[in-house]
């Protein structure tokens, strides 16, 4: 393509002119009566693209003034220039018959410099840029948070007070009735990224462009995204230019050289990203736009695609698929077009290439003009060469994507946030807010940044580790693929303000997890620490409030010493099935208030050695249905009070060949081959009529008794009338009826039964039969076996001798009565009535067993009783005991042959 400049024009027709408000003004007049400028124009070159900063180069000279001294001309102040918009502005006439304008340059003054002294000139280089060059000198690290591209770049333009004008086609973005560029971007970091490589970057990213149109002195940045925000130039010869090869006519600005190119482009694009919130959801976007070319669907693939919506990456996908095809069909051309400017449109004509002939726009522009002084060195002619790029106008025009996103070299501090008052926040997946130290915008409050995911040690459906960060703790952050946008927590750290849980470096062989409860102090929180010192390992456990364990299968514990327990309020387990706990050594339990047992089904308690049991109060033992209980060995009962013996049915005691039945029909059977009745006082037997031996010949009689009560003194005779004052006694103890009425007739055995005597009772025991007093209630405590005083046998000693003496010793047998004391009547029958010795005395009626016989010994009632022999059937009736007053009476009753005894 030729670069010949074009023909001189001279400068009256075509002027070019600078003006500034910062170029100084000489004294010296102009033609209009104006002030001269100190700077006038000598030559421009500089180049300006779509989304590119354009640059031009001045060279201006000071005027030729005599008036001026050169020393003052040279020593122009270059720092009032810096920073001031200038303005070219060019005399337009593309032909004769065109009506003469401008075309204005207008930029911000970023370089000046004074270069040489050229005759009676000085001259001075003057570099202009864009205001959005100073974008360029700014660095930042800031957070966007739910804003829309657009109002990202708002926000960023806002600190430049120049006009920003937007041709933005929103339905461009349209998807499904939304605009993705009006849809807020959750996070969006500038990243010590200047302003401008920011902004830029974002709009190469979403397929917006950007150019400059110069007009009033201004320039005025325009940002659009479709070919419908370009326009014609305002001069209507510069809307069709014609195509004349070099050296037409000087009069008329023409296109000198043209020509057209295709590109061999890729037409298949795909992208994809990932959303967390949809884990297996297929992100891809697919953007097919091939051209008519072979190889046109080579697939470009790119990942991530910086998009979490698939709305956001379908037009990413078709913005990126735009930008690789655009370069596709590209011209250049060259001529003396000094009117046609970046950013505008034409038609080509008269080029051999007819296909070339179309519309175009004006991706780039190269525009050289340069005066010098015409021949009478009153003015200048101009030369003028203007390069240019163009892309038909059927084809997207987008920015090629070449400004990089920046990456984050490692991880970052961040400090959590939230809102005021709060010592925790986070959201359904566990994410948190952060404050990064870089971050001078932040207030430490909730808005500060974006939900953070943090990572954890283990994550699963349903099951994994995790721990939320609390507000103020420190944290690190690191970058998915180092992107600022993408932050994410990988752990925490210690600082001044948040210090470990264990005192360092002291504590430093403890490791573990420490909590903190909500609102909580130093000491309220849930905790497994670990000591590793030697000789002092340890494992410890807190739960500051509640702790439940839950095993499914198997729990096993094994403790190598000593294993404590300590439970402040109530205790409950639960077995489901089996039970088992096998101590080896001693084993206490220990109820301090009320104990409850219960067994829903048998009961089975296995003890190799002793049991002993001790009730300091009361004892109730009640079985639903059959009890048995076998002693190996001796069965011994001490009872201090009273003792109650009650059978619903049948009450049998067996001794061998000896057995003392009672029916519940009232029926008492005593049966042995000797049986012994013996009273130290006397013996009394009741009932109507009362039988002795009847039918039996050996005996030589039997005998009748009308009267129901037959008292028999310790005389060898057969019967012998109950003197009247002793009536009331055989009412006392009506034995057989159950519960001796008559209170009085303690006479003989009851009277022990007040309380008191209790104490012989355990004395009787007299030497030989402790057994009796095993078994008739009172019998055992009387552990008469150890006193065997009385006559011969220790019977007596037993219970028969009324309480009250001691000495009879045989007395314990009632002393075990102390029952009846506690009741005297016997009427309540409370102790006696149970069934105590008494009731069941009424065997001595049935058969006064031989004295010497003790069997008491072998039935615990009668047994015991007799023995006294002398003193039958009465010591025996324990029921009579009951009523302790009587006791005395025993005087009146004639019985003072203690010893002999009758056998019935």
């Amino acid at each position: 393509m030729s670069s010949n400049p074009l023909n001189a024009i001279s400068v009256q027709s075509r002027a070019v002119t600078v003006s500034s408000a910062a170029i100084p003004r000489w004294p010296g007049q102009t033609a209009d009566g104006q002030t001269q400028p100190a700077l006038e124009f000598l030559s421009l070159n500089g180049d300006e693209h779509l989304g590119k900063l354009f640059e031009y180069e001045l060279l201006l000279r000071t005027p030729d003034d005599y008036t001026v001294p050169l020393a003052v001309s040279a020593n122009l102040d270059l720092k009032a220039l810096l920073g001031k918009e200038m303005t070219v502005a060019i005399d337009l006439q593309p032909s004769a018959d065109t009506e003469a304008c401008q075309r204005e340059i207008t930029g911000l003054v970023v370089a000046a410099q004074y270069l040489r002294r050229e005759g009676r000139y000085n001259v001075y280089r003057v570099v202009l840029k864009p205001w959005l060059w100073l974008a360029t000198l700014t660095t930042d690290y800031k957070i966007f948070q739910n804003r829309t591209v657009i109002e990202i770049i708002d926000e960023v333009l806002k600190d430049y007070p120049y006009p920003v004008e937007k041709r933005l086609e929103v339905s461009r973005y349209a998807l499904e009735g939304e605009s993705p560029t009006n849809e807020p971007r959750a996070f969006q970091v500038q990243y010590g990224e200047t302003d401008y490589h920011f902004i830029h970057r974002l709009m190469e990213e979403w397929g917006i462009y950007w150019f400059f149109e110069h007009a009033d002195g201004k320039h005025r940045l325009v940002l659009c995204d479709h070919i419908g925000a370009h326009r014609h130039s305002p001069n209507p010869s510069y809307r069709t230019l014609a195509f004349q090869p070099q050296g037409g006519k000087t009069d008329t600005e023409y296109i000198s050289a043209f020509s057209t190119a295709e590109v061999l482009c890729t037409g298949h694009y795909v992208t994809s990203d990932f959303d967390f919130t949809r884990s297996r959801a297929d992100m891809r976007a697919i953007n097919q736009q091939p051209r008519d070319t072979s190889w046109n669907l080579l697939e470009r693939y790119d990942w991530p695609g910086d998009y979490t919506d698939s709305s956001h990456g379908e037009l990413l996908a078709r913005t990126r698929m735009e930008a690789l095809r655009a370069p596709g069909t590209r011209a250049k051309g060259e001529g003396n077009v000094r009117g046609l400017a970046c950013g505008q449109t034409f038609v080509l004509t008269n080029y051999d290439y007819t296909v070339a002939n179309c519309e175009y726009l004006v991706i780039g522009t190269k525009l050289d003009l340069t005066g010098t002084p015409d021949e009478s060195g009153s003015g200048y002619e101009y030369t003028c060469s203007n390069k240019f790029d163009a892309q038909p106008t059927s084809e997207v025009f987008r920015l090629p994507r070449e400004t990089s996103k920046p990456v984050v070299n490692g991880p970052q501090s961040a400090v959590v946030v939230g809102p005021e008052g709060k010592e925790l926040w986070t959201d359904e997946f566990g994410r948190v807010k952060v404050r990064f130290v870089w971050d001078r915008y932040g207030q430490n409050v909730e808005t500060d940044s974006c939900w953070v995911r943090v990572s954890q040690a283990w994550a699963g459906q349903g099951f994994g580790g995790i721990y939320i960060p609390r507000i103020g703790q420190e944290v690190i952050v690191d970058f998915w693929n180092g992107d600022p946008d993408r932050p994410l927590i990988t752990g925490s750290l210690y600082n001044a303000a948040t210090r470990p849980p264990y005192d360092l470096p002291g504590n430093a062989t403890q490791s573990g997890f420490m909590s903190r409860s909500m609102e909580g102090g130093l000491q309220n929180y849930n905790s497994i620490r670990f000591e590793d010192k030697a000789g002092a390992e340890e494992f410890t456990l807190q739960a500051e409030r509640d702790m439940n364990r839950l095993t499914k299968l198997n729990e096993s514990h094994v403790v190598g010493a000593d294993y404590t327990i300590g439970v402040a309020a109530a205790h409950s387990m639960t077995v489901g099935a089996t039970s088992s706990t096998i101590v080896g050594g001693k084993y206490s339990v220990r109820v301090k208030g009320v104990a409850f047992y219960s067994v829903g089904l048998a009961h089975f308690v296995s003890i190799g050695g002793a049991e002993e049991t001790a009730v300091g109060g009361a004892s109730l033992l009640t079985v639903g249905g059959a009890r048995t209980v076998t002693v190996g060995g001796a069965s011994t009962h001490a009872v201090g009070g009273a003792y109650s013996l009650s059978a619903g049915g049948a009450l049998s005691i067996v001794c061998g060949k000896s057995s003392l039945t009672m029916n519940k029909d009232g029926e008492i059977k005593l049966i042995g081959k000797s049986i012994r009745i013996q009273g130290d006082t006397r013996v009394v037997v009741q009932g109507t009529p009362l039988d002795l031996n009847p039918g039996d010949k050996e005996c030589g009689s039997s005998v009748t008794v009308p009267v129901p009560v037959v008292v028999l003194d310790a005389l060898d005779v057969p019967v012998i009338p109950p003197p009247p004052s002793d009536e009331p006694l055989p009412t006392i103890c009506p034995l057989p009826t159950e519960e001796p009425l008559p209170s009085e007739e303690p006479p003989p055995s009851e009277e022990p039964a007040p309380s008191e005597e209790p104490a012989p009772s355990e004395e009787p025991a007299p030497s030989e039969e402790p057994p009796p007093s095993e078994e008739p209630a009172p019998s055992e405590e009387p552990p008469p076996s150890e006193e065997p005083p009385p006559s011969e046998e220790p019977p007596p000693s037993e219970e028969p001798a009324p309480s009250e003496e001691p000495p009879p010793s045989e007395e314990p047998p009632p002393s075990e009565e102390p029952p009846p004391s506690e009741e005297p009547p016997p009427s309540e029958e409370p102790p006696p009535s149970e069934e105590p010795a008494p009731s069941e005395e009424p065997p001595p009626s049935e058969a006064p067993a031989p004295s010497e016989e003790p069997p008491p010994s072998e039935e615990p009632p009668p047994s015991e009783e007799p023995p006294p022999s002398e003193e039958p059937a009465p010591s025996e009736e324990p029921p009579p005991s009951e009523e302790p007053a009587p006791s005395e009476e025993p005087p009146p009753p004639i019985e003072t042959p203690p010893e002999t005894g009758i056998d019935a």
